[in-house]
């Protein structure tokens, strides 16, 4: 009868959860409209990055949930900014991230082409 969490099962909401929070506090935090701006450009150059490096090895669902959990949050707490525009830079943080890497001009630290 008690409260008990099923990690195995459950991690995906936990980190959405945790994500959406982190997204609020970042965007009630960044009052100035060029920061906001700048950060969730930066949060899409991050979230398509983990998409580009998850999608072919695990099922990428989770990891949506979590980068879209992000995103409402943000969302949410943009108070002093266009959501429009920040929907707009997320997405352009996230499409350039994600062509970037799929032309290997950024690559992982690991990989042969790392350094030119």
């Amino acid at each position: 009868m008690g409260f008990e969490v099923k990690w195995q099962e459950q991690w995906v909401e936990a980190f959405s959860l945790l994500f959406i929070t982190m997204g609020f506090i970042i965007s009630v935090m960044l009052q100035s409209s060029f920061l906001s701006y700048f950060s969730v450009f930066l949060g899409g150059f991050v979230a398509a990055r983990v998409y580009y490096f998850k999608k072919s090895k695990e099922p990428i669902l989770p990891f949506v949930l979590i980068i879209l959990g992000f995103l409402v949050g943000y969302l949410a707490g943009s108070f002093w900014t266009n959501r429009v525009f920040t929907l707009l830079f997320f997405i352009l943080g996230f499409g350039m991230s994600y062509y970037l890497h799929l032309k290997r001009i950024v690559v992982i630290f690991k990989s042969k082409d790392f350094v030119k």
